[in-house]
Order: structure tokens, then C-alpha cells, then sequence
């Protein structure tokens, strides 16, 4: 005798079990009601598979929390979240491709606007950083470990 498991509905009262485990040759059990019960496909998962299947869950960006893969994690996540702030609710924006590449624009354009306010460019970022780094290899104690030109090729003489 082997067994079966499927989501079971009720054809009188409408009744739905996701998870009936029963013998394959005596056919789905009864309902509660009395009414006989058949196979609903829309509503039955095997038991030994929780979770959702490959590719069917969109990953998401939790910010500090990091990026979620899967449901597993994105339930971590959520019960995290939860914990540190007992009171409030978990609730997700969804954000198509154009508004996500419009946000990076706009975070990169703050960026230009807060450089151009101090009346810097990138050459004089780049000159500032050179001259913070030679300061440094000045300071007492610090040793040099880029090599010269000189000192790759091999002393001249």
C-alpha cells in the first residue's frame, strides 16, 4: 500500500486541506461534513517541501540587514525587525528598475552638488588626496613600501 499526499477541497462545504496524507488505493478520506472530497491542485504542496522553489522569490534589499536571496532569510529579517521594534508594522515598497536607476541618479547628483558647493572638481579631490598621502609618508616613523622606478629596475650606477 502506498501513500498520497494532496490538497483536499470539499465538493459540499467548500472546505480546504493543503495537506492530506492518505492511502493511494482507498482514495481521499471524507470530509467532516460527510461530503466526499477531491484533489485541489491550486492548494496542495507536498509536506516534505517547505519554503518557496528556485526563482520564485524576488530578492530584496533589506538596507542595513543586507540583501535578501530567499523567503527564509527575508523571514529573518522581518522577525529581526520585529524584535527591535515591537510596536511597528513590516511594510515593502516595491520599486521597478527606472525608479531604482532615477534614485542612484539622484544620490550621485547630490553628491556632484555637495563637491561643486565646496568649489571642488575632481582633479582638485585627487590633488587633495596625493598631498594627504604624502603628509602621511612624512611622518616620523612611517616607512615607504612603494618602490621607485629606479628601485624596480635595479640601482643605477
Amino acid at each position: 500500500m502506498s501513500f498520497i499526499a494532496n490538497g483536499l477541497e470539499c465538493t459540499e462545504c467548500g472546505t480546504i486541506d493543503p495537506d492530506v496524507f492518505y492511502h493511494r488505493e482507498e482514495g481521499p478520506p471524507p470530509c467532516e461534513c460527510g461530503g466526499m472530497r477531491i484533489v485541489s491542485w491550486a492548494h496542495g504542496r507536498f509536506p516534505g517541501v517547505q519554503g518557496d522553489g528556485y526563482g520564485t522569490f524576488v530578492p530584496v534589499d533589506m538596507g542595513i540587514l543586507g540583501k535578501c536571496e530567499t523567503r527564509e532569510q527575508y523571514d529573518r529579517a522581518v522577525s529581526t525587525i520585529k524584535e527591535r521594534f515591537p510596536n511597528h508594522r513590516v511594510e515593502l515598497e516595491t520599486e521597478t528598475r527606472a525608479e531604482k536607476s532615477s534614485r542612484v541618479d539622484e544620490i550621485r547628483h547630490r553628491s556632484w552638488q555637495s563637491k561643486q558647493s565646496l568649489n571642488l572638481n575632481d582633479k582638485m579631490a585627487k590633488e587633495i588626496s596625493d598631498t594627504k598621502q604624502r603628509l602621511r609618508a612624512e611622518e616620523p616613523g612611517h616607512t615607504i613600501t612603494q618602490k621607485s622606478a629606479a628601485q624596480l629596475v635595479g640601482a643605477l650606477k
